[in-house]
């Protein structure tokens, strides 16, 4: 059984790594108290995923800490944030691998693809 997920009520951003299979981008902004429901699976089945939605006041940090090249690659070694986005790094590596009805999938996310 997961444990439940605590509700993010306040204004934060989305700080790991891009994933639109499940709605995940970085550097997406949600008003307090709207992170999407099926967000909250997701970060039941990776509580690093929740610990990625910060503050927006704590977004300056945490991009200092992460250290994007020119190319987007993380490059931070030492503190919370890169340590945490290699974890959700790690637990996509996984998820892509495990069959697809193992894998959260988002409901209500639409994605559009440009021509």
């Amino acid at each position: 059984m997961v444990a439940p997920v605590n509700r993010i009520t306040e204004q934060c951003i989305y700080a790991g790594p891009t994933a639109p299979q499940l709605g995940l981008s970085y550097g997406t902004i949600y008003q307090a108290g709207c992170v999407p429901d099926q967000m909250y699976n997701i970060i039941a089945a990776c509580p690093a995923v929740g610990a990625l939605f910060i503050p927006v006041t704590e977004y300056a940090a945490a991009r200092k800490e992460l250290n994007f090249d020119i190319a987007r690659n993380m490059r931070g070694t030492q503190g919370k944030f890169p340590r945490l986005y290699r974890e959700v790094q790690n637990w996509l590596t996984g998820a892509t691998k495990q069959p697809s009805s193992q894998v959260p999938k988002p409901k209500g996310v639409k994605i559009k693809h440009h021509a």
